[in-house]
């Protein structure tokens, strides 16, 4: 069934935490399981609900956004991460990194940034 989630409200019940998942229309929808919550958003999703007294999100898989067509982000390739880690590298020597997490959060900065975002 298609739904458009409009926020998503964590919160702490009698039988530990949950959260709410408010649609369109004023439905919401109650999802114990806190991995699939977590790549919720406002937008148009595709799910699978077991309906009851409190209808349970099973299942969620995003439609659409306001921009278009929404795809799942993709992991990035070791190929990717290794070329974000050479430019990091080469530019080591014009910048104060003092630690391997510096450089490797440098390096993912630099990574999101040639897969075309704001890094």
């Amino acid at each position: 069934m298609l739904v458009t989630i409009e926020r998503i409200e964590r919160r702490k019940g009698s039988k530990g935490p949950y959260h709410l998942v408010h649609l369109a229309g004023g439905s919401k929808l109650y999802c114990w399981d806190a991995q699939l919550a977590q790549g919720l958003g406002p937008g148009l999703y595709e799910v699978e609900v077991k309906q009851g007294e409190f209808p349970r999100l099973l299942s969620a898989r995003p439609v659409a956004s306001h921009d278009g067509a929404k795809e799942a982000p993709q992991e990035a390739t070791v190929q990717e991460r290794l070329e974000a880690l050479r430019v990091v590298l080469t530019l080591a020597q014009w910048t104060r990194l003092e630690s391997v997490d510096q450089v490797l959060a440098a390096a993912e900065k630099v990574l999101g940034w040639l897969k075309g975002g704001r890094g």
